[in-house]
């Protein structure tokens, strides 16, 4: 009978053909070339380094050695990359066999010989014997558990009206894009994402470990929606990395893109395909033509947890004027922590047509209103002003890539390819298409925002509650968000668009929906609690770990019920990662983390670090901060929180209890951090730079 032959990659087939030939004669695999040629790369460039290097050999140009370095070494890993890929597969491909009980030693003799013999002393395997007559191989049942080993797993088979599984494919390829929105969306709503797998300068010199931990950040947030009844996202990815989804995760959702690939300008700035400046802007491109087909979007960084579902807010009386919400970057340095507030009686306009809901009581200056377009959602459609925001900001990035590269004088003429992220484009953009607003109370000039109450309106519409187990405490979180003002801006776009032109306002998102935490990790946090809670006792340090019975976790302490989107911009990717399990939230971790034994003992014992997490919102509210313990041996586990007052006036206090041994203050690197200030900086996470901690 003839061999059943499956094969993984297009460089298999080769082998597929039948017996396995002599390790020595046997070719390369590409992926394995590749690795070859990057290692006698690398070797030539540390000789010719040290060369450059010596006395002989002159002055060296450091940073294009550090460069060259770099580029080497991420040539290598990605060849690397594609051997374990190709590995993965094969085993992957014994392992359906093996479930669909088909007898596979023809590939199991072909892939020893692929992998291992060639590199072994030993002769290759010899021919293997021929499977017999009526085996499971014909069987299309066992063919169908071969082609989707995935089937019945999250992701992988749509259920209902849900969104449906798509193969991956290039967006500008005809009709992939049409076809990833209309399977992906539900009921015209399509969460975008985006996540790369490269070495941009994030992952090189700001922060490296998020070329690893980017990933798991994606799917602790899809885990995220998924509980929370939310599947309909697409992800943004490279070729490279949405195979690795669907092959080692059997998420399909993704899709990747050639767009702009072949610009020139992208050798002059230093990127190439794949590159997350070039993806964020990519992921603009297909927002605006996601309005076009007159779809919903809502756009999240990764490094997001959704404590509650966003969507019903979003179309509460509260938020439903707004056609594009957005999240505010405020309480920094620049304004002083200064939070949006009321400045007159809250007054609607005469004529309730032209603003529907519209409730203002006073006016911001713009550079006091910058946006954060980690948390973003639009309902615009082409002509709108919303709409014409995010059409610019893409063709914005488009206009500074075919322009000379950024040379400043601090890099001694290296490029700053940093002048091409996303999210100034995107401010600069809302800034220019601003325009007057008359049903704005007091009169709003383009060069302000209106501030508008968060008791306008309510915030869930009819039939909607908190997402609180106990719906008692729904009251005080309803209170709590009523007192949040937020800012909203009128834009009007530059011109007509196929004749539609239309006024449509941008909301900066109360803090509470879409709001910015900040993180510091603390070593021996039962001593800080002494030293911050007098009434602090042996009572309290029998407290247990806590799982809240509800779609997903709440946010710590004295936040939870409140806070409903959290994004930890501005913190290093470790720390992120470190406070994703301290706070319960790192469910893309498959581990059991239901409660335990370990559960009874007291947690603040369960280990000798925690995270201490403050948010903007938090500078309103008695509590100012939350202390996490983090979890035994970093395992998933229910978390164990305390919230914590103001310890501003305590800071001298504070500071002589560090001094005499107990609490530290750490970065992510587990370098000491000073005392003096730092909580006052928690409160409100009012000073960016305090909480990135690079060292």
């Amino acid at each position: 009978e003839p061999a059943i032959v499956v094969c993984a990659r297009q460089f298999v087939p080769r082998y597929c053909r039948g017996p396995s030939p002599p390790a020595s004669q046997m070719p390369l695999l590409e992926a394995e070339k590749r690795v070859l040629a990057c290692l006698l790369c690398f070797c030539a460039v540390i000789f010719g380094g040290w060369l450059v290097l010596s006395p002989l050999g002159g002055v060296a140009d450091t940073h294009q050695l550090e460069t060259m370095f770099l580029e080497l070494e991420e040539e290598l890993e990605e060849a690397q990359s594609d051997l374990r890929e190709a590995r993965a597969e094969a085993s992957s491909l014994r392992e359906a066999l093996r479930r669909a009980g088909v007898p596979s030693p023809a590939l199991s003799a072909n892939s020893s010989s692929f992998y291992g013999a060639r590199h072994s002393s030993q002769p290759a395997s010899q021919p293997h014997a021929q499977p017999k007559a009526g085996t499971a191989v014909s069987t299309p049942a066992a063919l169908e558990k071969i082609r989707d080993p995935c089937a019945g797993r999250p992701g992988a088979t749509a259920r209902g009206s849900g969104p449906r599984p798509i193969p991956g494919g290039d967006l500008e390829a005809s009709g992939v894009l049409e076809a990833a929105f209309a399977a992906r969306a539900v009921e015209g709503e399509l969460i975008f994402l985006s996540v790369g797998d490269t070495r941009d300068h994030r992952r090189v010199a700001k922060d490296p470990a998020l070329k690893d931990i980017s990933t798991d950040f994606l799917l602790h947030l899809l885990a995220n929606l998924r509980a929370l009844g939310r599947e309909n996202w697409l992800i943004l990815s490279t070729r490279r990395l949405c195979g690795r989804l669907q092959a080692e995760h059997c998420e399909r959702s993704c899709v990747w893109s050639t767009l702009w690939d072949d610009h020139p300008g992208l050798e002059p700035w230093r990127l190439k395909p794949g590159d997350m400046f070039l993806m964020w802007a990519q992921q603009w491109r297909y927002v605006a033509r996601a309005l076009e087909l007159g779809y919903r979007v809502f756009r999240a960084d990764t490094d997001v947890y959704f404590a509650e579902d966003p969507y019903p807010l979003l179309r509460s009386p509260l938020l439903r004027p707004f056609e594009m919400v957005v999240q505010h970057d405020f309480a920094s340095m620049l304004d002083n922590n200064r939070r949006p507030a009321c400045s007159a009686p809250p007054r609607r306009p005469a004529d309730s047509a032209v603003a529907p809901g519209l409730q203002t009581c006073g006016t911001r200056p713009r550079h006091l209103a910058l946006l954060n377009i980690g948390l973003l959602y639009v309902r615009s459609s082409p002509g709108g002003g919303a709409y014409a925001a995010i059409n610019e900001t893409w063709a914005a990035f488009l206009s500074k890539l075919s322009g000379p590269p950024y040379k400043p004088k601090h890099l001694n003429g290296r490029v700053e390819s940093q002048a091409l992220i996303d999210q100034p484009f995107m401010r600069k953009a809302v800034d220019e298409l601003a325009a007057p607003d008359s049903a704005s109370l007091p009169p709003k000039p383009a060069s302000h925002w209106a501030v508008v109450s968060g008791a306008s309106a309510h915030p869930y519409p009819a039939g909607v509650t908190c997402s609180l187990a106990d719906q008692g405490g729904c009251g005080a979180v309803l209170e709590a968000r009523r007192k949040t003002a937020f800012l909203v801006q009128l834009v009007r776009p530059r011109r007509p668009l196929a004749g539609l032109r239309r006024d449509e306002r941008i909301a900066l998102a109360p803090d509470w929906l879409f709001g910015r935490g900040c993180l510091t990790h603390v070593r021996r946090p039962l001593s800080l609690l002494r030293a911050a809670l007098p009434s602090w006792g042996a009572q309290d340090e029998q407290q247990r770990a806590s799982c809240t019975p509800t779609a997903a976790q709440p946010a710590p302490g004295a936040a939870a019920g409140v806070l409903v989107a959290t994004h930890f911009v501005y913190s290093m990717a470790v720390k992120r990662q470190r406070a994703f399990a301290a706070f319960g939230w790192s469910l893309g971790d498959a581990r059991n983390r239901s409660r335990s034994a370990a559960d009874d003992d007291p947690c603040w014992r369960r280990s000798d670090t925690a995270i201490l997490f403050g948010h903007t919102f938090f500078e309103q509210s008695p509590s100012k901060t939350v202390l996490c313990a983090m979890p035994k041996d970093g395992a998933p586990a229910c978390s164990c929180c305390r919230s914590l007052p103001s310890l501003a006036a305590k800071d001298s206090a504070l500071r002589e209890k560090a001094r005499a041994g107990g609490f530290v203050l750490e970065s992510s690197n587990q370098h000491r951090i000073r005392v003096d200030g730092h909580f006052s900086a928690m409160e409100g996470c009012n000073d960016y730079q305090r909480f990135w901690d690079r060292r």
